[in-house]
């Protein structure tokens, strides 16, 4: 079907285009919402075999390698009571290829993790009562070389202390798998934390969480020589359930910080979802700081999310495609209540994957807090329409009508307007079947440039529908109109 939008005295549109309204899928994110309480890149060994426990715990953590000034929250805990019939502990993922990791052989690897006992046996006469961390090196399925490192058990109890070694690894590995146990005849408590595997001549390789700081399909990064927070923190205020990630800077360094999930998969070509919900408290503000829609241009003072569209292969590679994409959130005020930001993109026909984060660039300042993540494939409903391809006028003349921004927009949208001489202006908001919705301005104005927020309402205070929507201004011997997009 086609429609015709009569609009004032001038018949908007004699091109044919169509105008796709995008409708949310799935959450593509396994772990969205934070809920999921387990540390990434990490899985239990042997949890609850005789009675032992293992667990990813906030009661101790080793100092921060990275940065003695940032707090470091979490550990791996193991707690084993008795004799078990094996091994109990924490086993890592393989970390040899993962993402911009690229293990190499024919090099020393140093070995480093911190420790704390409490109550553990003494003495060990067989592997099986020693308490350490196991580093295996394959190929091919094959074992190259295995290294225990062991914890000091010539006393019960021991504080945070760090241990090192080396070992040869003589060809290149596919799989790098650490392990963090107690043997099946230990007894007693022990937290590792900073676990750390590298080789000596260049940096090739690292452990992914080996801090223990973050949770299922999340990393995050801060700088190393300033002070910053970027982290998960249990919060009886968070938008949903119990957790959400908060972002602390305060002072004006220009130290970043990005709180990031892995890559999903993502189809060329397709459209995606991206959002989450930011509440904020003492945040540095700009009277023109309002929220964007995806843009490229990096804000050294702003804060907001970020995303990237990634080639494949996805978890032994970190080749993004298509450039960083930006979307601020609004800093006009110094602190604001639970927002959704929501902000649509096209993967690039090169895109295998998606990957978004919480951002803070260079120099902003205070608190934030993000949740409920998601990043959704939509799906194109085309409605087939009669609209100008460009903005339309009667006459020609200098008045001038921005696109909206954000766009697409919820829950309001900016819109920007030139009015080149004294006379009457009007800015009306249609929807797609002609009918007037809303009616922003209708006054005389001078010369000058204005600004109008819409906030999705009606004229009678109802929210409108998901949907495209007409907005036009019309001037002296001029009418142009635009297209906007409302999503929620």
């Amino acid at each position: 079907m086609k429609f015709r939008f009569q609009a004032m005295t001038l018949l908007v549109g004699m091109i044919l285009l169509t105008t796709g309204i995008l409708l949310a899928q799935t959450n593509l994110l396994p772990n969205g919402d934070l809920e999921t309480w387990a540390p990434n890149f990490w899985n239990k060994l042997n949890d609850g075999l005789g009675g032992a426990s293992v667990v990813w715990t906030e009661d101790a953590a080793a100092p921060n390698p990275w940065n003695q000034a940032l707090p470091s929250l979490r550990s791996f805990k193991v707690i084993k009571p008795s004799a078990t019939g094996d091994v109990v502990g924490w086993v890592s993922v393989n970390n040899a290829k993962l993402y911009w990791n690229n293990a190499a052989g024919n090099d020393l690897y140093n070995l480093k993790f911190w420790a704390k006992t409490d109550g553990v046996n003494t003495n060990p006469g067989t592997q099986d009562e020693k308490i350490g961390v196991w580093y295996r090196f394959y190929s091919g399925g094959t074992l190259i070389v295995e290294k225990f490192v062991g914890v000091d058990q010539s006393v019960a109890s021991k504080d945070w202390t760090e241990y090192t070694d080396g070992v040869l690894v003589t060809s290149e590995p596919d799989s790098v798998v650490i392990s963090l146990v107690m043997g099946k005849d230990a007894t007693g408590t022990v937290w590792f934390d900073n676990v750390y595997c590298n080789t000596n001549s260049t940096w090739s390789m690292g452990v992914f969480n080996g801090d223990a700081e973050t949770p299922v399909g999340w990393l995050n990064w801060t700088s190393s020589d300033k002070i910053g927070f970027a982290n998960t923190v249990q919060d009886t205020g968070a938008h949903s359930g119990n957790w959400d990630v908060l972002m602390v800077e305060k002072d004006t360094l220009d130290d970043e910080m990005v709180f990031y999930s892995e890559p999903v998969p993502a189809q060329p070509g397709k459209w995606y979802k991206i959002g989450v919900w930011v509440k904020t408290d003492s945040i540095n503000t700009g009277a023109n700081w309002y929220p964007t829609n995806v843009i490229p241009d990096r804000d050294n003072d702003r804060m907001g999310i970020c995303f990237f569209f990634h080639r494949a292969p996805l978890h032994t590679a970190w080749d993004l495609t298509g450039g960083d994409q930006f979307a601020y959130i609004d800093q006009r005020n110094p602190s604001s209540g639970w927002t959704h930001y929501v902000v649509v993109a096209k993967a690039p026909d090169d895109a295998a994957g998606v990957s978004m984060r919480a951002r803070f660039t260079s120099f902003p300042t205070g608190y934030a807090w993000f949740d409920d993540f998601s990043i959704e494939e939509v799906k194109e409903v085309v409605v087939s329409i009669e609209d100008p391809e460009t903005p339309s006028t009667t006459l020609a003349s200098s008045y001038e009508l921005m696109q909206n921004y954000p766009n697409p927009f919820n829950p309001e949208t900016v819109i920007e307007y030139r009015v080149p001489h004294r006379g009457k202006v009007q800015l009306n908001i249609y929807n797609m079947l002609g009918q007037k919705i809303r009616t922003l301005v209708d006054d005389v104005l001078p010369a000058g440039t204005y600004q109008v927020v819409w906030d999705g309402l009606d004229d009678y205070g109802n929210r409108v529908a998901t949907g495209v929507y007409l907005y036009q201004l019309k001037g002296q011997n001029a009418l142009i109109t635009k297209k906007m997009m409302l999503i929620k």
